[in-house]
């Protein structure tokens, strides 16, 4: 009895499946890499004011400089260890441990920046922080006129 389904469909298959156990591993990998370089360049356009000679985000970490240092720091290490995770694929042992060390680093970098947001959250009352931030929009943007 002969199968609907064609011979070349089943070769097609296993190489779609070949690939995607290829390509999976590597999605928080990847996803780890977009999401720092993401937060990093997030954070370099948000308004910022000099505090001990460095510039700190007035919007979260006001107040907090070694908050965002901290969370600069681990923003670094997420990207290197998830890119030396990328490199080094035919070591596995290596790679396991860059990737386990990218995902807490990612960890501690999200924990850090919700740890400031909702210190900042509960520092101003709401329609103070609404204002500030229409200020911010329109002095900074041009979309929002």
């Amino acid at each position: 009895m002969e199968s609907s389904i064609p011979k070349g469909f089943d070769v097609l298959f296993l190489e779609m499946r070949h690939s995607f156990s290829k390509i999976l591993p590597s999605f928080p990998v990847m996803f780890i890499i977009y999401a720092s370089c993401t937060m990093g360049t997030m954070f370099m356009l948000l308004p910022h004011e000099q505090v001990d000679g460095s510039p700190v985000p007035t919007l979260v970490f006001k107040d907090r400089p070694i908050a965002f240092h901290a969370f600069l720091i681990s923003i670094m290490f997420s990207f290197t260890g998830a890119l030396t995770a990328l490199l080094i694929q035919h070591r596995p042992r290596i790679e396991r441990y860059c990737r386990v060390y990218a995902m807490a680093s990612m960890l501690s970098a999200l924990a850090i920046l919700l740890y400031a947001t909702a210190l900042w959250g509960f520092r101003y009352p709401p329609r103070f922080t609404e204002q500030k931030i229409k200020i911010w929009m329109k002095k900074f943007t041009t979309l929002y006129r």
